[in-house]
This record gives C-alpha cells, sequence and structure tokens, in this order.
C-alpha cells in the first residue's frame, strides 16, 4: 500500500494527551509517513483543570524550519492543521500550502477557535475572519458547532438540531471552500451525538453518530480530524472515514471513563488504535 509523505501542523502540549501528541501516532498507524511543524510548545494545554502553563510561540522557528526545507525541495501528499497560535501563523500556513504540497495534494483544516459557544481565550474577530479565508485554501474543513458558527458568523445554540438546519449550515460551509466539511458534535436527539459531512461538488450529505456521553474530553476533537486525515490520505470513502472517527472516539472515551484516569490529561487513545488498523484494511483484499 502506498504511504502517502504527510505534514502536521499543531501544538505540543508536552505533558497531555491532544494535538501532536495524538496526531502523530494516528496517522502513523494509518500508514502515513508524518512529519511535524509544531507552532507552540506549553507544558499543558490551556483548558480546564490548568493554570500557570508555559507557552513558547515557535513562529520563528517555522520560519527557519521552511527556510530549509525549501532547500530541500520537500513537498507533501497531505496536510493535516491544527492549532493556530497568530494570524502570522495563518499566513504561513497559505505559503505552506502554496509551496510545499504536491499538486494533487489533500488538505484538511481544524479550524480551532472555540467550543460551547465561546471563543478561545486570545483570539479575536481579525483572527476568525483570516481562518474563514484560509477555510478557501484547502480541501476539508472539519469544524465543531461553535466554530461553524463563527466562520459563519451566526448565533450558536447547542442543540439537537434538525437535519435540515444541519444540511442548510453544511452546504453554506462547503461554499468557502467548494470541496468537503466534517461537521462535528451534531446531535439530532439527547442520546446520540455524531458528525454530518457533505459534499460540495456532488452534493453529497452522510451522518454517522454514537452513544452520547455529557462531559468534556480533550483531545478528541484533535483525535477525530486525524481520523478523518488518516484515512482520506489513504484515499478511503468520506463516509467511512467518518464513521470510523465517530465510532473509535466513542470507543476512546469508554475506555478513559471506566480506567478513572483523570480526564483533564487526555483520553485513554493508545488501546484502540488497532481498531483503526483493522478499519483501513477491512476492504483489502
Amino acid at each position: 500500500m502506498h504511504q502517502p509523505k504527510v505534514l502536521v501542523i499543531q501544538d505540543i502540549s508536552a505533558s497531555c494527551r491532544i494535538s501532536l501528541n495524538v496526531a502523530v501516532p494516528v496517522l502513523s498507524c494509518l500508514n502515513n509517513g508524518v512529519s511535524v511543524l509544531p507552532t507552540a510548545l506549553l507544558s499543558t494545554h490551556t483548558g480546564i483543570g490548568f493554570t500557570d502553563f508555559t507557552y513558547l510561540n515557535l513562529t520563528s522557528e517555522i520560519k527557519k524550519i521552511l527556510h530549509h526545507w525549501k532547500t530541500l525541495g520537500l513537498k507533501f501528499d497531505g496536510l493535516l492543521i491544527g492549532y493556530l497560535g497568530s494570524i502570522e501563523q495563518i499566513e504561513l500556513v497559505r505559503y505552506i500550502i502554496r509551496e510545499f504540497l504536491t499538486d494533487d495534494a489533500l488538505s484538511v483544516l481544524d479550524p480551532v477557535l472555540g467550543d460551547h459557544g465561546f471563543l478561545y481565550p486570545g483570539f479575536d474577530d481579525d483572527y476568525v475572519n483570516q481562518m474563514r479565508i484560509l477555510c478557501r485554501d484547502v480541501s476539508v474543513v472539519i469544524p465543531n458547532m461553535t466554530e461553524m458558527s463563527l466562520l459563519l458568523d451566526e448565533s450558536y445554540h447547542p442543540g439537537p438540531y434538525t437535519e435540515a438546519d444541519i444540511k442548510a449550515q453544511l452546504r453554506k460551509l462547503t461554499a468557502l471552500n467548494q470541496g468537503t466539511v466534517v461537521l462535528t458534535g451534531v446531535r439530532y436527539d439527547d442520546e446520540k451525538i455524531g458528525a454530518a459531512s457533505y459534499r460540495y461538488q456532488t452534493d453529497g450529505y452522510a451522518y454517522a453518530a454514537g452513544p452520547y456521553y455529557p462531559g468534556h474530553f480533550d483531545g478528541t476533537g484533535d483525535l477525530f480530524s486525524s481520523v478523518i486525515a488518516g484515512f482520506l490520505f489513504q484515499k478511503k470513502p468520506l463516509a467511512l472515514a467518518t464513521k470510523t472517527a465517530v465510532d473509535y472516539v466513542g470507543r476512546v472515551i469508554v475506555r478513559t471513563l471506566e480506567s478513572d484516569n483523570d480526564l483533564k490529561y487526555g483520553v485513554q487513545f493508545e488501546t484502540d488504535l488497532p481498531y483503526l488498523i483493522q478499519q483501513l484494511y477491512q476492504d483489502r483484499e
């Protein structure tokens, strides 16, 4: 099986299972050759449970790395974009898309902006607008419900939603990049939660869902986007990628709750990596 050369652009939270700490093993076990470009180095993530965390902005180092890579003629078959800490980093990513991707490369963006109806600290309207522009340059966008509302400049509500409303929002979102959107956190009732995908070119819609577990599970968004990207880099169908990502994240949440681990450090994702490999190769003769 062909092994694509892919680049992941995200932060490193040194002691937590989120961001690059989960993206690299997930993409690697799905038979992708992974290179990394860290955007920031943190002692922990910045969410619930931590204060006084350290933060090192790596923008200046990114520029040096890209200069060296340019001399090497590096090109990537796939790109997964996660947390970006500034408008300058968004501009650097747009440069990477122009200069470091092969002609038929697939680019996947998790537009990290906010959650639960709130914009993350440190971001403002100008940042949201620049993220909206970045959406135009990528093949696939994977927002949550909050990020969808921000990108569309519309009010947020926590759901449940109607299928008609979600389809309408998806059509608006795909108009940004005329490509594919996978919307996470979609609930049509109070018992299940999942993801809805939509392709602009074919008007194709699909939905996959699993049991709804109340609470906040840091790292599951990064896991989800990594699974989607990993399968798409392997040229697997979007519907399979979405269903596998939903099922995998559900498995990981259950396993984490049963383990009684401290949730603020992330989820126990490693144990179920064989499930991803099995799904990747299930249709192989």
